[in-house]
């Protein structure tokens, strides 16, 4: 080799060193720095005409693992979604309280009816008569409170969804901005673009909380990003997403894929590719904490909502309808039932169960509604029954309505009705016109009847509606009004003016008698009831049945289980992600042996290329003093 060749080849070596010492002193000064990938340097030998005549350092690389970095985003995003339903939910679990709080919902139940069982006992007790109505107040008052807490937590989620689609959008340009400078910088051929890779995956890793992402790369370095459903976020031009924040959020408030019927926020891509997509109605955000807070608004929240409306319209109806059961009457040509149905009002229920002609038992739910469009089979949550409306504004009687139906229902007319008032009291007839009826007989026939204050019956409107100032019935002016009852449910102002009230039934009533309150306490721990499957307990097909008690009940347990589940998911959610995020750092981690390791190789290559360079010196020198 000439000595030129080893002076240039010597040359190279040192160079390239120098690089590479570099690499390696930038790995040593970061090895503590947060979001900082371990880089590498390694080098070509320069060959010509199969002869090496030098070396060259390569392009500046990142240790990392991109496999577990993208099996991390994954995880990190159901991470995210966990643990933003977990805080919530452990939110809601404090506000309700433990089972045996003093401040919980079970314990103010508890208190008012322990002060209706001494009400039971001592009726004529002036001082338990104001303690029933104080207790009945503080009952409504946990529910009231239950309610705008449920309303509070969906107000936040309605409030971070816009906070985190405000963050989306900036990540999305920070992420677009610094994917140009990896493509710009990367064109130069030998500029490193690690330290702007960094921090364009630091963008990326915040942005996976939010949502699930899938990243691909790009020709020239640069990437493009979309939801795990295919949606664009970012290829060359970022989307920017835009959400409708509502101001105020209560039960009134849902959320539908018909704009014409929403009230609350959708998250939308507003500019870019795919502009006008609804990214809520299409379902395209699946996990992150967007999507935990769109699940905590419009399911998990509604459910508690509903929960809560349904013990405040059973503690409602409850105490202010009275079970009203048929009596038989047959003559020599007729069999039927005489009900007194005095106080019948929109919402109120008459259930007459029949066996048609060839043995099948059948039952229709009637429902006293006021014109309009009379109620479905939703309306009862009994899958077994067939709903049928009784239209009080009608010149046709509820008897004949009543008729009419069960003749359909048996296909005959062997049924006919009738209305009679007298002395206040109104009573329908229902007769078949021949015994044993040639279509179908008649087998029970009952009713759940509003009563007032001191109409003589034992149930009354202890507690009411709010904005009606009546007990709730399930109907008011042709539309169920049950949807944040829990926020308007009060205590009669009659009865807190008169706490005589809830024992009096009417006005010949004695000072001991205790038929009211144990009529009340009966209703509310003994009496059974159907529940909707909407509120997220039963099904369709098997309704939740129990007590009002056992309502309460199972609505803490569910409300509890479904706590624990939450913590459960997010713990083991979490345990997956940690590892990963373990793996995708260690993959990345400087290692400080390492490096001094590779600074003494360096070094000594260094040394070596030196020495090459001071031997080719000599020799020029020995040359050039050889012709002088």
């Amino acid at each position: 080799m000439p000595v030129s060749s080893a002076l240039s080849t010597a040359l190279s070596g040192i160079r390239t060193t120098q690089q590479q010492l570099g690499v390696t002193s930038g790995n040593i000064a970061n090895a503590k720095s947060t979001g900082y990938s371990r880089l590498t340097m390694s080098s070509t030998a320069q060959v010509a005409n199969s002869r090496v005549y030098g070396v060259e350092a390569n392009q500046v690389t990142r240790e990392i693992n991109l496999l577990v970095q993208k099996q991390w985003r994954t995880s990190q995003a159901s991470s995210a979604y966990a643990e933003t339903r977990v805080n919530a939910l452990s939110a809601l679990d404090n506000y309700w309280g433990a089972p045996n709080s003093s401040s919980s919902l079970n314990a103010a139940y508890g208190a008012f009816n322990t002060t209706l069982q001494k009400l039971a006992t001592t009726p004529g007790d002036t001082a338990i008569q104001g303690s029933a109505v104080s207790s009945a107040q503080t009952l409504v008052s946990r529910l009231n409170q239950l309610s705008g807490d449920v309303q509070s937590l969906r107000q936040e989620a309605e409030v971070n969804i816009g906070n985190a689609v405000s963050r989306v959008n900036s990540l999305l340009t920070t992420i677009s901005d610094l994917d140009k400078q990896v493509v710009a910088v990367g064109a130069g051929g030998t500029n490193s673009t690690a330290a702007l890779q960094d921090k364009r995956d630091a963008a990326i890793d915040e942005l996976s909380e939010y949502m699930d992402i899938h990243v691909t790369d790009q020709p020239g370095g640069g990437i493009a990003l979309s939801l795990t459903d295919g949606t664009q976020l970012y290829d060359d031009v970022p989307v920017t997403l835009s959400f409708d924040q509502q101001g105020v959020v209560d039960a009134s408030r849902t959320y539908s894929t018909d704009d014409t019927k929403r009230s609350l926020g959708t998250v939308r891509i507003s500019a870019g590719p795919g502009s006008g997509v609804d990214l809520f109605k299409s379902g395209s955000i699946r996990s992150g904490k967007i999507a935990a807070y769109k699940e905590l608004r419009d399911d998990t929240l509604v459910d508690a909502q509903a929960q809560l409306d349904t013990i405040a319209a059973t503690l409602s109806k409850a105490t202010s309808t009275r079970q009203a059961s048929g009596t038989t009457a047959t003559t020599a040509t007729t069999a039927g039932y005489t009900m007194d149905i005095t106080g019948l009002t929109e919402g109120n229920t008459v259930k007459v169960e029949y066996t048609n002609a060839s043995g099948v038992k059948g039952a229709i739910t009637f429902v006293a509604y006021k014109g309009g469009t009379a109620p479905g089979n939703g309306f009862t949550p009994d899958p077994n029954d067939t709903v049928v409306g009784i239209d009080l504004t009608s010149a046709t009687d509820v008897g004949t309505q009543i008729a009419n139906a069960l003749n359909t229902a048996t296909g005959g007319t062997d049924f006919s009705g009738s209305v009679a008032t007298s002395g206040g009291t109104t009573t329908v007839t229902l007769a078949a016109t021949t015994v044993p009826a040639s279509h179908g007989t008649i087998n029970t026939v009952t009713g759940e009847i509003s009563a007032s204050e001191q109409g003589g019956y034992q149930a009354y409107p202890l507690f009411i509606d709010g904005s009606t100032g009546s007990a709730y019935t399930g109907l008011t002016n042709g539309t169920d009004t049950i949807t944040g009852l829990a926020s308007r449910i009060s205590v009669n102002p009659k009865v807190v003016a008169d706490p005589s009230l809830t024992v009096k039934y009417s006005s010949g009533t004695l000072s001991g008698d205790g038929t009211r309150p144990q009529a009340i306490l009966d209703a509310l721990d003994s009496r059974v009831y159907s529940y909707s499957s909407s509120i997220g307990m039963g099904s369709p097909t098997t309704p939740f049945k129990g007590t009002f008690e056992g309502l309460l009940s199972q609505v803490v347990n569910t409300q509890g289980a479904i706590v624990e589940d939450a913590k459960n998911v997010a713990d083991g959610q979490s345990v997956v992600t940690s590892n990963l995020k373990e793996r995708y750092d260690n993959s990345r981690a400087v290692d400080l042996d390492t490096e001094l390791m590779s600074l003494i190789q360096l070094q000594n290559s260094y040394s070596a290329n030196a020495r090459v360079l001071s031997v080719a010196q000599e020799l020029m020198d020995t040359l050039m003093n050889t012709f002088r």
